[in-house]
Order: structure tokens, then C-alpha cells, then sequence
């Protein structure tokens, strides 16, 4: 096979996958080289079952400003468009239309909801309505069956609900790839990237089979971005937080996505109820909040990168004891240890979580799937000595590390122009604007 490239992309999982598909699809590169280290595309975070396989738009997500959520609106009208292209059959169980909302219960979160619709997102999602108890029991009869009729409810419920198997459009992305007019493109799998190091051309990649020359690299490989990112002498002031999540399940209880109200400046996401696109007989909820010391979800051979990539210095375990200090950030960890441990565990997740979304849930319905849940990395910044919310994303000489998209994998699309472009302009690419934007929407 070949061992000189244009670009190569670290990573299989979505954020690669739509790295390649744009990278062939809209530039004129000529070779592309993509490796991941396992056997098969998105085996981790973007296998449907480690994530919520949600599409987000920003009207449901109460911790977004406007500005953000009118990008994160354009995001994921990027991925409608791509999947609008797709033939029905293609289309089929990647991408389907449900019925979202979001629930406030108590006057607190109801006032949060009240401000939040009379703002400017209403201009921006003019689909969003504000619903009371009555149509909340029309939407979702179990939110309200069972409740205590003195607790006050209301909602937000959108026309933006889409559940998506991310798993599924990553393989679509990969699938987009070849053909004719595109470029010439391999990958390789069960291959680990060892080292990479600068040369007089762009790079070259030690792999533990072959070794490979490129003008460009782009990592793509979540938490291990960072790992890599800080080996070549980049963002030393960086560190990565390991936020796991768990699910329990139930049978359907939900005709589709309740999601709860959140604070912003918080990285850990509410407690929300799914359908799950790959098996209509069930709800999950979740996830709840773990510190795995590990880099990769249930694989302990990670947690000695993990602990390289953490530091544990002074300026890391002084950022990390003042982002303990936030009282809700405290609650949530502290609350949500107990949700893993069995017996215990389920109980606590029933009382504080899920029969608040469904009253009538019992213990009995509720089982925890342990083989479930991926990790979302959160950066520690310790110049500021705090969490750096958001997308994480670092450019040096024709190189990239991309760390954690956000909102999660509905943004690897634009996360994938940002990088086509910034690709471009550095080695001299040709990006056909023109095409994408009648293909994917406006840049």
C-alpha cells in the first residue's frame, strides 16, 4: 500500500468519519489515509448504544445561550441535509423524526422555562410551544399519570426531534467516501498509532505495522487527541476529565425524547428520557455521571494514558479542587456516585430521577445496562483554573487534535468543514464552496 498522503485522520469513530466524507467529497485532495485502532468503525462513543442518539438543535437545551444555540441549530441542519440525501433505504434507521421536549416540575424550573421561551429562541424556533399539564398528558400520558396533582409541570415541546444511530451514519459517511471524483482513500484498522513526528514534508506516523508520511494530520480520536496533542509539545496547560455515563432501562414508557431542565456553566448533562432507534420496545434514561480513570470507556488498559494525560501536578489538582467548589457540580457527582451501585443504586436513580420524568415507575421496571454509556471528555483548563466547556479543538503546523465536539456527534459535520477548510489553506487544497453549500446548506 501506499505510505505517502495528503492527509491522515486518527480515528474511525463519527468525528473522522465526516472528517473523510468532507475532505473527498468537497476538496481536491488526491489521498487520504484513515486508521483506527480497532476492528471496525465507531466502536466507542459513537456506537449507538454509548450515546443518546440525539440530534441537537439548542431548543430543548436550557444551558445554551442564543448565540449557541443558533449555531447548534445549523449544525444539525447540516446533518439533515446530508441524510436528505441518502435514498430511503439508506435513510432508514439512521436518522428518524420523534417527538421531543423538555420538562420543567416545581415553579423554579417552571420560571427557567417561562424565561426561556419568552427570549429570542422563540424567534429561532418558531416549531417550540409552550404547553401546560392537559397537553403534556395529550404528548406524554405517563409524565402526568400517577403524579401528585398538586406539583405543578410544564413544558417545551419542539418540532426539531430527531433520534440518530450514530454508529450507522458514521459507516454512511465512510460509505460516501469512494467513487468516482473523489479521493483515493484507504484505511486500515486493527492499527495503533504510536508516535508522530515532525518532518521536513509534514509528518511522519509510526503505527505499530507500517510507518507513514503525510502533509497533514488530524486526530480524531476523542479523549486520545489530547494524549497525543500533549506527547508533540502542544496545550501543555491542558487536561482531560473522563466523564462517563450509565443508563437504566425500561420497557416504553415515553412516546419520544424528555429531556430535563439544565444551569448552565454545568458539564454534566440532566438526567433525560430516549426511545432507543435500535429497539423500539424500550426507554432509557440517563446517563448519569461517572469518573472512569480511564481514557476509553470499560477498556483498563487506557488508565496509565489517562493518568499521563490528567497530569496530576499542582496547577491540574488546584483546577480540579476549585471546579469542586461549585456547589451543583459538587451535588450532581456526589448524587450520582450512588446511582452504580447495585441495589441501592436503582432506588436512588427511581426516587431522584426517573419517576420524576414517569411517576409510575416501580424499582422493578428499571434495569441497569452496565454495558452501556461512553465517555464525553471535558477539558480542565489550568491557566484558568476551571472546565473549558464546549468544543475542543487544537491547530498547530498541518496538524489538528480534535478533543471533544459539542454538542456531541450532531456537530462532527461542521466540526469536519472547520477542519476541511483550515486543511485547505494550510497545504494548499481547493475547497469547492459552491458544492457544499448546495449539498449541506450555507457555510
Amino acid at each position: 500500500m501506499d505510505k505517502n498522503y495528503d492527509i491522515i485522520i486518527v480515528g474511525g469513530g463519527i468525528t473522522g468519519a465526516a472528517l473523510l466524507y468532507t475532505l473527498s467529497n468537497y476538496t481536491n485532495t488526491d489521498r487520504i489515509l484513515l486508521i483506527e485502532k480497532y476492528d471496525a468503525l465507531a466502536k466507542l462513543n459513537s456506537n449507538s448504544i454509548n450515546n443518546s442518539q440525539t440530534l441537537h438543535f439548542g431548543d430543548i437545551e436550557t444551558n445554551y445561550t442564543y448565540e449557541k444555540a443558533k449555531e447548534t441549530k445549523a449544525t444539525a441542519e447540516r446533518v439533515l441535509n446530508y441524510a436528505n440525501m441518502l435514498p430511503k433505504n439508506k435513510r432508514k434507521g439512521i436518522l428518524e423524526s420523534c417527538q421531543k421536549m423538555v420538562l420543567g416540575v416545581g415553579e423554579e424550573e417552571i420560571e427557567a422555562l417561562e424565561k426561556i421561551y419568552s427570549s429570542k429562541i422563540k424567534e429561532l424556533f418558531p416549531g417550540l410551544k409552550a404547553i401546560g399539564k392537559k397537553e403534556i398528558s395529550t404528548a406524554e400520558p405517563n409524565i402526568t399519570y400517577k403524579r401528585d396533582p398538586k406539583e405543578k409541570i410544564f413544558a417545551l415541546l419542539s418540532d426539531k426531534g430527531y433520534m440518530v444511530d450514530y454508529g450507522k451514519l458514521t459507516l454512511s459517511y465512510v460509505e460516501n467516501s469512494f467513487g468516482k471524483g473523489k479521493a483515493h482513500t484507504h484505511i486500515l484498522f486493527d492499527t495503533t498509532v504510536k508516535k508522530v513526528k515532525k518532518s521536513q514534508d509534514g509528518y511522519t506516523v509510526f503505527t505499530d505495522k507500517h510507518t507513514f508520511n503525510s502533509r497533514f494530520v488530524i486526530f480524531a480520536s476523542g479523549t486520545y487527541s489530547l494524549f497525543f496533542a500533549k506527547s508533540m509539545g502542544y496545550d501543555k496547560n491542558l487536561s482531560i476529565l473522563s466523564v462517563g455515563g450509565n443508563f437504566y432501562t425500561s420497557k416504553r414508557v415515553l412516546n419520544g425524547k424528555v429531556y430535563r431542565v439544565q444551569k448552565g456553566g454545568i458539564p454534566f448533562a440532566a438526567i433525560h428520557g430516549d426511545p432507543d432507534i435500535t429497539n423500539p420496545a424500550i426507554t432509557r434514561f440517563g446517563p448519569t455521571v461517572t469518573l472512569p480513570i480511564q481514557l476509553e470507556r470499560r477498556h483498563n488498559g487506557t488508565s496509565l494514558d489517562y493518568i499521563r494525560t490528567f497530569d496530576f501536578d499542582a496547577p491540574t489538582i488546584s483546577s480540579l479542587f476549585k471546579i469542586l467548589l461549585n456547589k451543583d457540580i459538587r451535588r450532581i457527582i456526589r448524587k450520582n456516585m450512588l446511582y452504580s451501585v447495585p441495589g441501592i443504586g436503582q432506588y436512588q436513580f427511581l426516587k431522584n430521577e426517573a419517576s420524576v420524568i414517569v411517576p409510575s415507575l416501580r424499582y422493578s421496571n428499571l434495569t441497569f445496562a452496565g454495558n452501556i454509556g461512553g465517555i464525553r471528555p471535558q477539558i480542565i483548563d489550568e491557566n484558568k483554573r476551571a472546565l473549558s466547556l464546549g468544543a475542543s479543538k487544537i491547530k498547530g503546523d498541518s496538524i489538528i487534535f480534535n478533543v471533544t465536539p459539542s454538542p456531541g456527534a450532531t456537530s462532527a459535520l461542521s466540526s469536519a468543514l472547520e477542519d476541511a477548510l483550515y486543511v485547505s489553506k494550510s497545504i494548499g487544497l481547493k475547497f469547492n464552496k459552491e458544492k457544499y453549500e448546495s449539498a449541506l446548506g450555507p457555510i
